[in-house]
């Protein structure tokens, strides 16, 4: 299994991150480019996690509706919820495919760490760092693409000359602890930012959840970044302030401007999208109301349609407007 898992993940990682400090010349920088490549493959999967986040968070209230009206009736709640998903275009289980991603690289990325910072075989408190030998003779080196990037009798610089208080190397942790704050910090702007601006009055436990742990993950960020390489931190660091950026575009300042005021009269892309929807949401209005008059007036034609075929072009035009 261990040759298996380095060779599906753990030396891919570990050539690509060779392949930028080759190009870039700082092991923190070379990090940094991985991250974003990362993010840059999977970014409609976190755009869909993002959205189907936020439309679970304003289905709170119908699905509280649900729960009064049927009471302990599980099976009919169970059906009401996943019509409701489907009438509004909502797949709960979206949201969780990116972090089911992200687990494994997170790991394999931990590994990739010890074994460039600490050689080969090598580990705990032994870490003479990956040698040039030993790079040849896993990546070969990279079929002729490029120099290998270690000295012929050294091992690999490890370190970031921007982070000069961690001078044992990015495999090592935070001696400061300077990463892992800035880590929880960042996750907190992120949590808050994926609330909704005007939070729903919920009962449900699971929405209840979720507010709660938007404040205490970034804190359980700070104490695993404290333990964890500092590479591995800084690639947290990165992923975070990605998603930040993400979220701006897609669902906007979300609760931020509740702790920083000024961020109010700040538009974001994601408000004129909101706006465009509200807009339709009201020609769709208007043009359910003009059908039900027409069937309240016996217009032949309203009145031969049935409710579900008028419900099916709800449905197409909400579709249409996301």
């Amino acid at each position: 299994m261990t040759d298996l898992w380095n060779g599906l993940l753990v030396h891919p990682l570990m050539a690509v991150a060779l392949l930028a400090y080759s190009v870039v010349r700082d092991f923190g920088l070379a990090i940094i480019v991985i991250t974003v490549a990362i993010r840059l493959v999977v970014y409609p999967l976190y755009v869909t996690q993002i959205r189907s986040q936020r439309a679970m968070q304003e289905l709170a209230p119908a699905l509280n509706e649900l729960k009064k009206k049927y009471g302990n009736d599980r099976q009919r709640i169970s059906q009401e919820q996943m019509k409701l998903y489907g009438e509004r275009g909502v797949n709960p289980a979206a949201g969780c495919l990116p972090l089911l991603l992200q687990l494994p690289i997170l790991f394999a990325l931990y590994s990739a760490l010890t074994q460039l910072g600490c050689g080969l075989g090598k580990g705990g408190s032994v870490c003479p760092g990956l040698t040039y030998a030993e790079a040849n003779q896993v990546f070969g080196f990279l079929s002729g693409l490029i120099t290998n990037p270690i000295p012929v009798n050294g091992t690999l610089d490890t370190t970031a000359n921007w982070l000069p208080w961690i001078t044992r190397g990015l495999e090592r942790p935070d001696p400061l602890y300077v990463l892992p704050i800035i880590a929880g910090a960042a996750q907190l702007v992120a949590s808050v930012m994926a609330m909704p601006a005007k939070p729903a009055q919920t009962s449900d436990p699971n929405q209840r959840m979720f507010q709660s742990m938007a404040y205490t993950f970034p804190l359980l960020t700070v104490i695993l970044g404290a333990q964890f390489p500092a590479g591995l931190t800084l690639y947290w660091i990165t992923t975070t302030l990605f998603q930040i950026v993400q979220q701006y575009f897609v669902v906007g300042w979300g609760q931020l401007p509740k702790y920083l005021p000024f961020l109010r009269g700040v538009p974001t892309p994601a408000d004129r999208e909101m706006e465009r929807r509200e807009a339709a949401a009201v020609a769709e209005a208007r043009e359910d109301m003009r059908e039900r008059d027409a069937e309240a007036g016996g217009a032949p034609a309203a009145a031969a349609a049935p409710a579900g075929a008028r419900e099916g072009r709800r449905r197409g035009r909400r579709r249409g407007k996301r």
